[in-house]
């Protein structure tokens, strides 16, 4: 390859890099796409080590097992040896708790992020008292979103600020940490419950798409309006099962099970803010 055809390769190579980053920052630039972009990020990495913990299992599994022949092929009838192995600190153990630690870094984050930002319930509840929904029933879903998922942050906040030792007493030892972010999670699940109210009632009032020329402009109003829908129903129905296995004190889904879920919930929400970001 020419010189002349790598300086064009590394120009394009640049400028494609500068488009990314650019369009990346736009995304971070906001609450919610910061909290989107390190929520996929998070479930991700659960992803990642759960894996590669498996993976780790069945290298370790295959080690003793070729240990134990080798130990065997060498003893006397009736001898035995009593041993105590572990897993080798590998590059692959590195990795898996490297993986681990910054999911769970970046979950800690997430929890700071939503402390400092509670006073935005405020903003959603003036802004719906002020132009409520026009249903009965997705108003009724709505306020009671509002109220659960501020029982939900108020349980949050306390147990996270206990948890790092801002909240002292014995009100505020482990036990009672643990039961209030167990019933956070029961407020999550109920606005997760309300949500799905309130999604199944505004697909039930969508408008019918004109068919005639004059509709375009609704028809594509209303496209977009479903592309919408099937977004929040998609992250909805993620994080139900989530919020049920944080709801219970000894959980319910396998890690593979919470990463893949939490997966979909934070890529779904990513996508559409990195589209956006794309287009401005």
């Amino acid at each position: 390859m020419s010189q002349t055809n790598l300086d064009n390769l590394s120009r394009l190579v640049a400028s494609r890099a500068d488009r990314l980053i650019d369009r990346l920052v736009r995304v971070l630039s906001t609450p919610a796409g910061r909290d989107k972009t390190l929520c996929t990020l998070q479930y991700l990495l659960i992803v990642v080590y759960t894996q590669l913990s498996r993976l780790q299992g069945l290298r370790y599994r295959r080690f003793l097992l070729s240990v134990t022949r080798k130990v065997g092929a060498v003893l006397l009838p009736g001898e035995t040896v009593v041993a105590t192995l572990s897993p080798p600190e590998d590059n692959l153990s590195h990795v898996i708790k490297g993986s681990k630690a910054l999911s769970e870094l970046i979950s800690d984050f997430r929890c700071f992020s939503r402390v400092v930002e509670s006073l935005d319930l405020y903003t959603w509840a003036k802004g719906t008292w002020n132009s409520p929904p026009e249903d009965g029933l997705v108003k009724a879903a709505v306020w009671g979103q509002i109220w659960t998922i501020t029982a939900y942050q108020w349980y949050e906040n306390v147990a996270y600020l206990a948890s790092k030792g801002v909240l002292r007493g014995e009100r505020f030892d482990t036990k009672h940490q643990n039961k209030w972010w167990v019933w956070s999670s029961r407020y999550w699940m109920a606005y997760i419950a309300l949500e799905a109210v309130r999604l199944a009632r505004v697909w039930q009032l969508r408008p019918a798409v004109a068919s005639s020329g004059e509709g375009v402009e609704k028809k594509a109003d209303t496209s977009e309006a479903e592309a919408l829908w099937k977004r929040q129903m998609t992250v909805n129905m993620a994080w139900a099962p989530v919020s049920y296995h944080y709801s219970l004190e000894a959980g319910a889904l396998s890690s593979d099970w919470l990463g893949v879920l939490g997966l979909i919930a934070g890529a779904t929400g990513f996508r559409n803010l990195w589209r956006q970001a794309g287009a401005a």
